[in-house]
């Protein structure tokens, strides 16, 4: 598994860089651009269920925030992208640590129930609060990018940038999860009790979870509000947060490479099934529901790290993040 794993990754990272070589169809970058937006918000996802074994359903609020955070403020205080980008990514993770500290004094299903209170909450407010989101109708005019005095307008150009950026946090979330608080998150989802017992500071981490999965969701909600150049709450709906959880689950809980698959599977699948105009979601449906019951551990299972590793590091985690 281990040299699967090993030709794997260097196979599809030279495949995605020579995309543009291969294709020249807008309608198929499209699909590839919505793809790698959703990697990041599964990655964030999977971050804080799959690693640290919180079951959040309001992971489109966080993605809201981050588009309607950097629409206002190049909007209306003429910002550059990338400032809003990484001011977007930063106003969303301290959002998510505020939220963090309520929400851990939930478990469970009642977690599920409040993160999906958060997400109704923030649609709402997005909808009535016209003078700043422009309300139902949503936000329009939204300027593209622009890097270094390029314009970004082709969709060759958006899809270069959104590569650039999944990997960029593929990397911080690898780094994360093989770290020493990496391993305790994990030793945290496969037995709090335990963890504690050793000195693993259990709110700490779990309010660190919740900081890196916001900051990843704004990251991609501003990505995604300069791309469209045009954003509306029902984008960002609880339609939103159970589709970005069936990528988490299609692609492996607590498995990063599962994460990035199971995004560009849901995104590419029903576009694959389109010749079957009344039939298209049934097999989707049908298709997601099998995966999950026969392959429990996701389509990429065999490629996620086994607990064991996690636990043997769990001594030297203690003595990182006790007290």
């Amino acid at each position: 598994m281990r040299q699967a794993r090993t030709f794997l990754a260097p196979a599809a990272a030279l495949l995605i860089c020579a995309l543009p070589l291969l294709i020249q169809d807008q309608y198929v970058y499209h699909v590839m651009i919505m793809a790698g937006i959703y990697a990041i918000l599964t990655m964030g996802l999977n971050l804080l269920l799959g690693c640290a074994g919180m079951f959040s359903l309001g992971h489109a609020a966080f993605y809201g925030l981050g588009a309607y955070f950097s629409a206002l403020v190049t909007l209306r205080l003429g910002w550059p992208f990338l400032p809003a980008l990484l001011a977007s990514g930063l106003f969303t993770g301290l959002i998510g640590g505020v939220i963090a500290f309520p929400a851990l004094r939930l478990k469970g299903i009642f977690l599920a129930i409040g993160t999906m209170g958060f997400n109704e909450i923030f649609r709402l407010t997005a909808i009535n609060a016209e003078s700043l989101t422009g309300g139902p109708a949503g936000l329009t005019g939204i300027p593209r990018p622009e890097l270094f005095g390029y314009p970004i307008e082709r969709s060759v150009d958006f899809y270069l940038m959104i590569i650039v950026l999944c990997a960029l946090v593929y990397f911080m979330f690898n780094r994360i999860l093989g770290s020493s608080p990496g391993r305790a998150l994990i030793a945290i989802r496969d037995d709090e009790t335990a963890a504690q017992s050793v000195g693993v500071n259990i709110t700490r981490f779990k309010v660190a979870a919740f900081v890196f999965s916001s900051f990843s969701a704004g990251l991609a909600g501003s990505f995604f509000a300069h791309y469209m150049a045009y954003i509306s709450p029902d984008n960002f709906g609880l339609a939103e947060s159970f589709s970005i959880l069936a990528m988490v689950a299609l692609g492996g809980m607590g498995n990063l490479p599962g994460s990035v698959a199971g995004a560009a599977l849901l995104v590419a699948g029903p576009e694959a099934f389109r010749f079957m105009q009344e039939y298209r979601l049934l097999i989707y449906g049908s298709s997601l529901i099998l995966v999950v019951l026969l392959l429990p551990e996701g389509i990429f299972g065999w490629m996620r790290p086994k607990t064991p590793a996690a636990k043997a590091g769990l001594q030297r985690t203690a003595g990182t993040g006790g007290g």
